[in-house]
């Protein structure tokens, strides 16, 4: 090191090679086994002299070069004296390496790059003269072009028999190692100074000019692999940390840019296959970002373009000279734009640029009835692949055109989607539908597919609650059409269909819902058709309900039109009731889960406002003959015991202070809500039935109600307090949030509140007394009807004695004569002492005798005869086994 600074006139001592050195030193090297072995060798003091002080540097003496300088970065950090050694040493770097060897070169080109790299990471010195002298150096390494005195200077230098290293050999070393990415980083630590910045740039327009880095990728490689990156990103990785990185303007528009180019070279299979994939990234990026800015740069405008093409003709260059033919990549392509165009629609901004571009139009016209009709000089795609467009069409005009009403009535969509829902349904036509795709199962040689999805678009439309689609609907016929394909479908065996239809079903009756729950008339044009239709529906199989094909859905829709359709109509619901549809609602309250319980229940209590309906309520009777009113009482018990209310064994209320709450609704603690949160006294009567059986119990009343038993009387009391213990919890709650709040109620008000949770707590105690004196009632009288039945008990044991005593005197009698003629004789005793007794009246004479003369009885008879016999059913045997052979 001390060598390195010497000044230029001094002279350095004069050393021979067969010189013996004063100094060994310990040096280590690998054997061939691997270890380590350690031993003194001769240190030469000519080669370090002349490795510190001569200019050039052989290419295989590079590595001991980076050494010294990773070992004077460390020092010079702590000791600024080492600076200048290690800026004289780093500027040598600038002067061309010498070859040993011809085959250098190509030797040494790998640990010539990475002794650039490590170089380019000396630039980490956080000292300015460091970093400048680095930067010379590596300028000065590869600048070309040099002065004539530079040019004369470089022809005088002996290179002892080596040949140094061309400017243009560093430039491409330098282009090859991790010099270039050093660079780019480096500009953030020198971001302050602007001298160095410029150097740094100076350099980087040296490195990249000309480099195979930024030569266009021939093969396609890049581009697809990059694409199949980003795919592989979106899809598995952050869904947050990837939106973060792609929403800006600048990646959108590099996707845009990719996605132009290889539409507008779309000749080849490889560019196809490219330009969709470009696209489902798109989408991905728009499902995962749905405000990216792909209105701001144009970019879904373009897509709008092509999505409409050649559907709608454009004088866009873009698509002046673009093609679509029936290939596989085209038709995934036109596929992937239905799908990009349908998840884009979830940004607000994109509607404005759907009603310019008329993309709604493009889609409207797949919705015509298959076959077309070919025309000339127009793209026609094949028959499996335009049924395919067509299902895809329908699919996305759910989700679009509910965004955009004023094109409803603009491109007659109403009209369109009946004319083409009427050939759905018309079974003369013979087209056969392939059903091969996403949207075709179970649409094979019918056209099931095209039914369910122009119903599911009816059904997004009717979503809307948009009254002008409504009355157009309604206008042109709607409602009569869907009934009658409905009775059609539900006459058959209901049981036996397959999801389709049943989706069918499901989207109809919707629909159906959807029109005539604020109209009257529309109400009336249901009519009989759909009553009967309906009531088929309800008479489903309870056991199909929990099959998994979804009959659930089926049940709900149906009751759904019933609450829909016919409650508030007094015409509907008279022929409803008439014809029995209130006991198919009722069995389905019996039979089904509770899931379904609710929902049918509620329908049933709007029913039951017509006086009409409480007289066939009343005379329904379950499967075990249980009548209504028990049915709803074990409802209720259910209710509590799914959310725990505190009872005893027999239903009685054991806390009267909570006697409706919950294990859920108490562990709940009471928090201050806003005047629009419901508290959860009130979410409690939405939650559960227990509200609707009490609306029942007020229509047909709490008294003389046929078919309760002990349990139902005890559970009735509760009911019939119901409304009281519930007001009484809300109070309750006001209560408490007021004391949570802080407020202080006046003394009126407190003296209310008090009085009112007190009646509360009285009404809880005299329900408990009323249910505990019913349990003590009917408990007396299963001890009396006890006490009954073992007095017949004893009753008929003393007949079976007497009737034994009977028979014994009956054989007695005919076996000797003796006690045959005393029988007699207490007979005619007997019947001496029955009559009066007579006058003596000569006048008086016997008209007739009063006893049977010769009577062999000796026993009253009673009004019946029994007589021993043989059995009839033997006689009839035997009678019917000779009208046989008198047959024969």
């Amino acid at each position: 090191m001390a060598a390195s600074v010497l000044p230029q006139n001094s002279t350095l001592i004069s050393t021979t090679k067969k010189q013996v050195p004063l100094v060994h030193i310990l040096t280590s090297k690998t054997s061939e086994d691997g270890e380590q072995v350690n031993r003194n060798e001769p240190f030469n003091y000519e080669k370090a002299i002349k490795f510190l002080t001569d200019p050039h540097s052989i290419l295989k003496d590079l590595h001991y070069l980076m050494k010294l300088f990773n070992a004077l970065a460390e020092k010079c950090q702590d000791q600024p004296l080492y600076i200048e050694a290690l800026c004289m040493i780093i500027q040598h770097c600038s002067k061309p390496f010498l070859l040993d060897k011809s085959t250098d070169a190509n030797i040494y080109e790998t640990p010539l790059a990475a002794f650039y790299s490590d170089f380019g990471y000396l630039l980490r010195i956080p000292i300015k003269r460091v970093q400048k002298c680095i930067l010379d150096t590596l300028y000065q390494s590869i600048h070309t072009k040099k002065t004539k005195a530079q040019e004369q200077k470089s022809l005088t230098i002996s290179y002892d028999e080596m040949r140094p290293t061309t400017p243009d050999y560093i430039l491409k070393i330098q282009r090859a190692s991790d010099l270039c990415e050093t660079l780019v980083k480096t500009m953030v630590l020198v971001e302050n100074d602007l001298g160095l910045r410029i150097q740094i740039l100076k350099l980087l327009q040296i490195l990249s000019d000309k480099t195979g880095m930024n030569d266009p990728d021939p093969s396609g490689e890049l581009l697809f692999r990059t694409i199949e990156l980003l795919w592989n990103m979106l899809e598995y990785g952050d869904e947050e940390v990837i939106s973060d990185q792609l929403d800006s303007r600048v990646t959108i528009t590099r996707l845009q840019e990719a996605f132009l180019g290889q539409v507008t070279q779309s000749y080849s299979r490889y560019h196809c296959q490219c330009r969709n994939d470009i696209l489902v990234v798109c989408s991905l990026i728009i499902s995962i970002k749905p405000d990216a800015p792909f209105v701001e740069t144009s970019f879904a405008k373009q897509l709008l373009l092509f999505a409409s093409y050649p559907e709608l003709r454009s004088n866009n260059p873009l698509v002046k000279n673009f093609k679509l033919t029936s290939s596989h990549e085209d038709f995934e392509f036109k596929k992937l734009l239905f799908n990009t165009i349908v998840v884009l629609s979830r940004n607000s901004v994109m509607n404005e640029l759907m009603i310019e571009s008329r993309v709604l139009l493009a889609f409207l016209s797949y919705v015509e009835p298959l076959p077309r009709t070919a025309q000339q000089n127009v793209h026609e795609w094949t028959p499996s692949q335009l049924e395919e467009l067509q299902l895809h069409a329908l699919a996305a005009l759910c989700t679009l055109l509910p965004c955009s009403m004023q094109e409803y009535f603009e491109y007659h969509v109403g009209t369109r989607l009946l004319l083409f829902y009427e050939w759905c349904i018309n079974d003369k036509d013979d087209y056969q539908s392939q059903g091969n795709s996403f949207f075709g199962k179970g649409g094979r040689n019918n056209k099931r597919s095209q039914l369910r999805y122009v119903l599911r678009l009816f059904r997004s439309l009717v979503s809307t609650r948009e009254e002008r689609v409504h009355q157009d609907l309604s206008d042109q016929g709607i409602i009569p059409s869907l009934t009658s394909y409905l009775r059609k479908i539900s006459q058959r065996e209901v049981t036996n269909i397959d999801y389709v239809i049943l989706d069918v079903l499901c989207d109809a009756l919707f629909i159906l819902s959807s029109l005539c729950e604020l109209d009257v008339h529309r109400k009336e044009i249901f009519g009989s058709e759909g009553i009967e239709m309906l009531i088929q529906i309800l008479l489903i199989d309870s056991s199909l309900i929990c099959g998994g094909l979804g009959y659930h859905r089926l049940l709900v829709a149906a009751t759904d039109c019933v609450w829909c359709c016919i409650v508030g109509s007094v015409i509907n619901e008279d022929e409803f009731i008439q014809k029995q549809g209130i006991f198919a609602l009722l069995d389905l309250i019996e039979k089904n889960p509770k899931s379904l319980q609710n929902l049918v229940l509620g329908c049933v209590l709007d029913l039951a406002e017509n006086t009409k309906c409480l007289h066939f309520i009343m005379a329904w009777k379950g499967q075990n003959q249980q009548q209504f009113t028990h049915l709803l009482c074990e409802l209720w018990r259910d209710e509590e015991r799914e959310i725990r209310v505190s009872r005893t064994d027999k239903g009685v209320i054991n806390d009267h202070q909570k006697p409706l709450m919950g294990e859920m609704q108490q562990s709940q603690e009471i928090t201050p809500l806003q005047t629009w949160e419901p508290s959860r006294s009130v979410i409690d009567l939405i939650d559960n039935m227990r509200s609707k059986i009490y609306g029942f119990f007020c229509k047909l009343g709490f008294s003389e109600l046929p078919g309760l038993v002990e349990e139902d009387f005890v559970t009735l009391c509760i009911i019939e307090n119901f409304l009281d213990f519930k007001m009484g919890e809300i109070w309750q709650e006001i209560v408490t949030e007021l004391e949570i709040e802080g407020v202080q109620l006046v003394s009126p008000d407190r003296e209310a509140t008090d009085t009112i949770l007190r009646a509360t707590d009285e009404r809880g105690l005299a329900v408990a007394a009323t249910q505990n004196f019913i349990l003590e009632q009917y408990h007396k009288q299963n001890l009396q009807q006890e006490k009954e039945f073992y007095e017949q008990l004893i009753k008929n044991h003393a007949h079976k004695e007497k009737r034994l005593e009977d028979w014994k005197s009956f054989v007695a009698r005919t076996s000797k004569y003796p006690l045959l003629m005393a029988a007699k004789d207490y007979q005619n005793q007997a019947i001496r002492q029955s009559r009066p007794e007579e006058k003596e009246m000569s006048t008086y004479h016997t008209v007739h005798n009063l006893e049977i003369p010769n009577l062999s009885v000796t026993a009253f008879a009673g009004p019946y005869l029994v007589i021993d016999s043989t059995p009839v059913d033997i006689i009839g045997k035997q009678r019917n086994q000779n009208t046989a052979i008198d047959t024969v």
